[in-house]
């Protein structure tokens, strides 16, 4: 028997778009999230701080996943995990499915993307808006073909808190959507190459097909100068 549960967070059909930062499990999953991705080369570049330096980080990181979640209760899915020995939430996961992606709509743009965007200062977010997302966007069609990631469930982000990493936490997470999908494909994009194995061993394969894990993979030079990386598998 599992250690762990999977639970999908349902906001209240009462809650308003602006009332979803403050559900009660908000400030557990900026927790862990936060956690997860401390030591975070990409998650320190699209932030602004100093990916050696973890202690840099600023509440540009909290913001970023917040914005992610809140897309996610808007027009995606979001999970949580929990240890059935503590009541805190020690993972997380947002989904998409076909025909949706994050900042498809006016509330998300205006209830999770607006307040990211705010909270970076006007050179990240030039950065952002005028090079990131172009570069990241073209390279995801350019491996996957236009409309395949629109067409299919996206794992927009995982995270599981660093003290259960390695005893299945992940796995449940995307077990969720996985073994539901079917026919319909399921993509991701990771920073970390460690976690190409792990999504292998999934059925996700990497893309474009026939490139190894150098040649597949695309970098991005950060507002500071730091560069990161990314690739692009598919479970199809």
């Amino acid at each position: 028997m599992s250690r762990f549960r999977i639970r999908k967070i349902d906001p209240s059909p009462a809650s308003g778009p602006s009332e979803l930062k403050n559900l009660p499990e908000m400030r557990d999953i900026e927790k862990v999230l936060v956690q997860a991705f401390s030591e975070d080369t990409f998650a320190a570049v699209v932030t602004g701080h100093d990916p050696q330096i973890p202690s840099t980080m600023n509440e540009r990181l909290g913001a970023f996943f917040m914005s992610n979640v809140i897309a996610g209760l808007m027009g995606g899915e979001v999970y949580v995990a929990e240890a059935l020995d503590t009541p805190e939430i020690i993972g997380c996961a947002v989904w998409f499915g076909p025909g949706r992606a994050m900042f498809d709509s006016e509330d998300q743009q205006e209830h999770a993307l607006k307040p990211f965007m705010a909270a970076l200062g006007s050179e990240l977010e030039a950065w952002w808006i005028d090079y990131f997302l172009p570069a990241y966007d073209a390279f995801v069609d350019s491996v996957l073909g236009e409309g395949t990631k629109l067409g299919s469930w996206h794992l927009q982000l995982l995270g599981v808190d660093p003290a259960y990493h390695r005893q299945g936490v992940a796995r449940l997470l995307l077990e969720t959507v996985i073994k539901r999908a079917p026919p319909i494909p399921l993509v991701v994009e990771t920073p970390a190459e460690i976690d190409i194995e792990i999504y292998t061993k999934l059925g996700f394969h990497l893309m474009p097909k026939g490139k190894d894990i150098q040649s597949a993979k695309s970098t991005y030079i950060g507002a500071t100068g730091d560069v990161t990386a990314l690739w692009v598998l598919i479970m199809d």
